[in-house]
């Protein structure tokens, strides 16, 4: 196999973007530029499968002073297509095509597969107000909370002013994704899902409560995301140290009440049906009841990480839209692990030295579907990095088998400079 050919099989979970930060009367700029490549091989039954590009990615964020309580920020980023894989598959086309827009929505892989970027994106614009009992915040702003992700256009109150206690309530109506993988505008989401699949996405709501102590990490939540489902969770991380060697027990529980999903409701059920995408039945939110459970034992000694887990879903498809705007997934791609009765059971290795190295190896196997659908996927995931003062590099490889006839070979590579 040749050295290009190599070069696009390199992945990770979460790329160490390069990053600058620098103070001026101002406030506090952020400033990252660096080269992403990523793409695979497989096959489909009998048919190639190969995709991948490369591009240029930046991002600039400032974040002004505290001035009477209030701060104000602004960041934009931008891709720039160099090098696109020629390729003509059964998911070439995933912007008219109906099957290459179904690989598009339905498996995570597919933004490290084909280009889907949109250039130029406005991710940061916001205000925020601060004082004794917390923060209030408006416009564009990242938000991490379980189940919500990356940045959000919305509102968000914080109450942190009782110690070890935190409270976030807020509202969103569209999301946007800024990384090298996908730079992709606010209402991205809504957009595909309410035009391929019929939902009606205008407003999701969210509370969050996390208390933090040094042996238990408790978070309690509620999302509500309009048209798709509702939940209620509690996850905890229980902590314990013993001289040079950490341990941490993470078990998590959410219900979930999902709304119903048939092709017959889609404007042309026989294409949707072949491409994987079932509709919105009206009236039906909240309808499915449904479930997600995990547990994990997490072990760690000097620069040595190593966690055993396990995961499971409901059998009547409530958790299939559970990761739409974020997920916890303990492997790269979460296509099946969130599927209808999904079991996955996963084991994770990792190796950091004196923090600037690390390297990582992980696998896993669902075992998903339906009596009459049942199916199983083994994922394997490899991934190094370093970290320099100037300059970071991530590697890795992930390869897919799934007993569908569905394999897949992918990777990614990020170059990122500080300046």
């Amino acid at each position: 196999m040749s050295f290009c050919r190599k070069a696009i099989l390199l992945s990770q979970v979460v790329f160490f973007f390069a990053s600058a930060q620098t103070q001026s009367e101002f406030g506090t700029f952020d400033a990252q530029i660096g080269f992403f490549s990523s793409g695979g091989f497989g096959r489909y039954d009998q048919s190639d499968l190969r995709g991948g590009y490369t591009n240029l990615f930046g991002t600039f964020e400032i974040k002004s002073k505290e001035f009477f309580g209030f701060e104000f920020g602004v960041g934009v980023s931008a891709t720039g297509l160099l090098h696109k894989v020629k390729n003509k598959d059964i998911y070439s086309d995933i912007v008219n095509d109906i099957v290459g827009i179904g690989f598009r929505i339905n498996n995570d892989e597919a933004k490290d597969f084909r280009y889907t970027s949109t250039g130029f994106l406005f991710h940061t614009l916001y205000a925020r107000y601060k004082n004794d009992w917390g923060s209030l915040n408006m416009g564009r702003f990242p938000l991490s909370l379980e189940w919500i992700g990356d940045y959000v256009e919305g509102v968000s109150a914080v109450i942190d002013r009782f110690e070890d206690w935190t409270i976030q309530a807020g509202w969103f109506d569209a999301q946007a994704y800024a990384n090298a993988q996908e730079n992709i505008s606010f209402g991205y989401i809504n957009y595909w899902y309410n035009h391929y699949e019929g939902y009606q996405i205008k407003n999701n709501y969210f509370l969050d409560v996390k208390y933090h102590h040094h042996l238990l990490d408790l978070n309690l939540y509620y999302n509500y995301f309009d048209t798709l489902l509702y939940m209620v969770g509690i996850r905890t991380d229980w902590n314990l140290a013993y001289g040079e060697w950490e341990f941490k027990t993470r078990l998590h529980y959410v219900f979930v009440n999902a709304s119903k999903q048939s092709t017959q409701y889609c404007n042309n059920p026989s294409l949707n049906e072949l491409a994987g995408l079932a509709c919105y039945v009206p009236e039906s939110m909240g309808s499915v009841a449904g479930y997600l459970w995990q547990v994990e034992q997490a072990f760690k000694y000097k620069g040595l990480h190593f966690a055993l887990g396990y995961l499971q879903n409901d059998k009547r498809n409530a958790t299939n839209n559970l990761p739409i705007y974020a997920d916890d997934n303990p492997l790269e791609y979460n296509t099946v692990v969130y599927g209808e009765g999904a079991k996955t059971g996963y084991a994770t290795i990792r190796y950091d030295y004196k923090g600037r190295y690390f390297l990582g190896l992980k696998y896993g196997i669902s075992y998903y579907g339906n009596v009459e659908d049942k199916s199983s996927q083994g994922q394997f995931n490899a991934l190094c990095g370093i970290v320099l003062k100037q300059m970071d590099i991530s590697l890795g490889y992930i390869n897919i088998d799934d007993a569908n006839g569905y394999k897949n070979n992918i990777a990614k590579v990020w170059l990122g400079f500080k300046f």
